[in-house]
């Protein structure tokens, strides 16, 4: 029954998602990497803002940061941790690029994946939701086989790739997109914020991009509490509706519109723009005709 929910009409459906999915995620990627540039020192260096040796301190004991990798280099090698940093500043960007040419794609990926994480493990106090989604999305592209065409892979090394099998990499997508929304919702439900309009009143009055917009003339008005459980009910309703034909363009517009408002409010545009690309490649492009 679940699979057959999830499944839909995957196996009639374009592989082409792979190839949007690959250059969607490695080009956002590199697009929030180039950001980073302007506070890229106040984050990294020797002299940032939190130095990298307190930062090490409390990074992931499992996942290695830049300051550990410089500290085990110096047992082999005199390298300052300038030198160290600035490889890692050259080699994450060539990484995404090179994923988003399809050129090695699967080792690309996998080298992409474990930059991002370098670098998130040495800058966790700056992190949030897109960094997360972003390293999910990064083990996909090294999981799936995202450089089956429009690659160079594909147009170097001529490989044939038996595309047979492809839709249940489209199942494995969707189920974790599902996962990811229901329990999102179904945290919102539990407190009392979303269900009182409350978390989005905050939301907006706490960090409005928009600051020249004043809405507190709503305040008597059932506005936030009806968005509030809307949201609720677009996140933990996403499974049920989003997998039928009759419902599916419904409520992807919404999920679109719903993250559309976090960027225009929020100013969360590479979260919201990632959200996005996943609910596209899961739910829209498998769907669209190959000549468009």
């Amino acid at each position: 029954m679940i699979t057959s929910i999830f499944n839909g009409d995957v196996k009639n459906s374009n592989n082409l998602w792979l190839v949007f999915f690959r250059c969607s995620i490695s080009a956002l990627t590199l697009i929030n990497y180039l950001s980073l540039q302007f506070d890229f020192a106040n984050i990294f260096s020797a002299d940032a803002f939190i130095t990298p040796d307190i930062t090490n301190a409390l990074k992931n004991p499992l996942l290695p940061s830049i300051y550990s990798i410089y500290r085990n280099l110096q047992w082999f090698c005199n390298i300052s941790y300038d030198s160290v940093l600035m490889t890692f500043r050259i080699l994450y960007p060539l990484a995404l690029l090179l994923l988003l040419a399809g050129l090695f794609t699967r080792f690309t990926a996998l080298l992409s994946l474990v930059l991002q994480l370098t670098l998130l493990n040495s800058m966790d106090f700056y992190t949030y939701g897109f960094d997360e989604f972003t390293t999910i999305a990064l083990f996909y592209c090294f999981l799936f086989p995202v450089g089956f065409d429009y690659s160079l892979d594909k147009y170097l090394f001529k490989k044939q790739t038996d595309t047979g099998n492809f839709y249940k990499y489209l199942w494995l997508l969707r189920v974790h997109i599902c996962i990811a929304y229901f329990f999102s919702g179904f945290e919102k439900m539990l407190g009392y914020n979303w269900r009182n309009g409350e978390s989005i009143w905050k939301m907006i009055h706490g960090y409005n991009v928009l600051s020249f917009i004043n809405l507190d003339f709503l305040y008597k008005t059932p506005l936030f509490l009806i968005a509030g459980w809307m949201t609720i009910c677009i996140e933990m309703f996403y499974p049920a509706f989003i997998n039928f034909n009759k419902t599916r363009s419904y409520w992807l517009s919404a999920v679109i519109s719903f993250h559309l408002l976090i960027a225009f409010f929020m100013g969360l545009y590479f979260f919201s723009a990632l959200m996005i690309v996943l609910n596209l490649t899961a739910y829209y492009m498998p769907f669209m005709e190959k000549e468009r």
